[in-house]
């Protein structure tokens, strides 16, 4: 049984190399005596300091590596990579600064057209979280709004030189025509429901329970503190069901429960069940303490052991989700799908984990490749939609056909 108490280095899927391991215990803006003491060994060790500024800057995470070194061990570090941190770190707080006078600017546009909007995701945790404009590296500006306002928002964009690159399911992204550094990410859910059917609280819930947060001297709407932290856990949770995990948010979900130690726990997991999000959530908060000794309070840590004991699948999550983290061979698409699948399919039943584990796979492999019908099926066998149930008779006629004949040709 894996323990909430362990630290990092005693986590059961160790981090493959040096490097790795030096990024996780840097990004973090308190780092306790135990983790300064790993720190100061590890420096002491053969660093491939490319490698590390490649991985830091993949997951976003200069910012956090920077200000540590500075602070703490600036002469342990080699003046070449110091520099190059600080110009990144320089560079990045001045691209901030420049979106952060777009952002104003659109909400302002918003506001005087009365649309109510919600900013959030990079620019906004960077200040939320961190109290300071340069700490988070992040591509996009991410505005929430209702979904009946999506029309005369595009229009506003439209007047403002902006293009619709991408139209989704629960988002579209627009790109400035002159300055194309900036992106609006314009979404009216925060997740994408098709695929991953979290149902997160609705913009109106949202709204009523936001506080209000400065930048640059303006007022602007932010999440409140629960909801932002049921948000990121989500959104970690999100990343790994995709495979594409990201330490940055990792970072900002270990760094929120650092700054919100006062929170109403008891409520906030009594919300988290409401919403039937038991499964995403605990899986980030087991991941983030994996990876960052997050300092979660003792009834999140209760309620982490008792979903464990209800399904225990939450600990493989956390496994892969650590293997997967800094390698550059990804996973095969089953086996990618098949985790998608689970997520969306758990918790366990009341039949043994690895039972469970076997039976889920050979039920969603069987439905993958015999009963979800394609395209080639249907061309395989035109049939008139009142008779389109019987594609998945059809189905295995086909794949078996095609195996005969590849089989005569080989």
């Amino acid at each position: 049984m894996i323990t909430l108490n362990q630290s990092i280095n005693q986590f059961p899927t160790k981090v493959s190399r040096q490097e790795i391991e030096l990024l996780l215990c840097c990004t973090r803006t308190r780092i306790d005596p135990e983790t300064a003491e790993r720190i100061q060994t590890l420096l002491q060790q053969d660093i491939d300091w490319a490698y590390l500024m490649q991985i830091a800057d993949r997951h976003g995470t200069i910012p956090l590596l920077y200000q540590t070194f500075k602070t703490m061990w600036r002469e342990a570090i080699p003046k070449t990579v110091l520099t190059q941190l600080q110009n990144h770190y320089h560079t990045n707080a001045s691209r901030n600064l420049f979106l952060s006078h777009e952002l104003l600017n659109l909400l302002k546009l918003f506001q005087s057209h009365k649309i109510p909007a919600i900013p959030f995701k990079g620019l906004v945790l960077a200040i939320s979280i961190y109290d300071n404009l340069a700490m988070r590296q992040f591509s996009d500006l991410d505005i929430l709004v209702k979904q009946q306002d999506i029309v005369k928002v595009q229009e506003l964009l439209i007047t403002q030189k902006y293009q619709l690159e991408t139209d989704g399911s629960w988002q579209q992204t627009f790109v400035h025509s002159q300055k194309p550094e900036v992106v609006v990410d314009l979404h009216w859910e925060l997740t994408p429901l098709d695929y991953f059917p979290f149902k997160l609280p609705d913009f109106e819930t949202l709204w009523q329970r936001s506080k209000f947060l400065t930048l640059k001297g303006e007022s602007i709407i932010d999440f409140s503190s629960d909801d932002l932290l049921i948000i990121l856990a989500v959104q970690v949770a999100r990343g790994v069901n995709e495979g594409r995990e990201s330490l940055a948010q990792i970072c900002d979900l270990a760094e929120l429960f650092r700054i919100q130690q006062t929170l109403n726990w008891e409520h906030l997991l009594q919300q988290v069940s409401s919403l039937e999000l038991k499964r995403p959530f605990f899986i980030s908060l087991l991941i983030v303490n994996s990876l960052l000794n997050a300092p979660l309070p003792a009834q999140v840590k209760q309620a982490i052991q008792e979903q464990i004991q209800v399904d225990p699948t939450i600990l493989i999550y956390a496994v892969r989700m650590r293997k997967q983290l800094f390698t550059e061979i990804k996973s095969p698409l089953i086996i990618k799908l098949f985790f998608q699948h689970l997520m969306i399919n758990g918790p366990l039943s009341s039949m043994p984990d690895r039972v469970y584990l076997v039976w889920q796979f050979l039920s969603f492999t069987t439905r993958l490749v015999i009963t979800d019908t394609t395209q080639a099926d249907r061309e395989f066998f035109p049939l008139p939609s009142g008779l389109s149930f019987l594609y998945y008779l059809i189905r295995p006629i086909r794949l078996v056909s095609r195996y005969i004949t590849n089989s005569k040709y080989r």
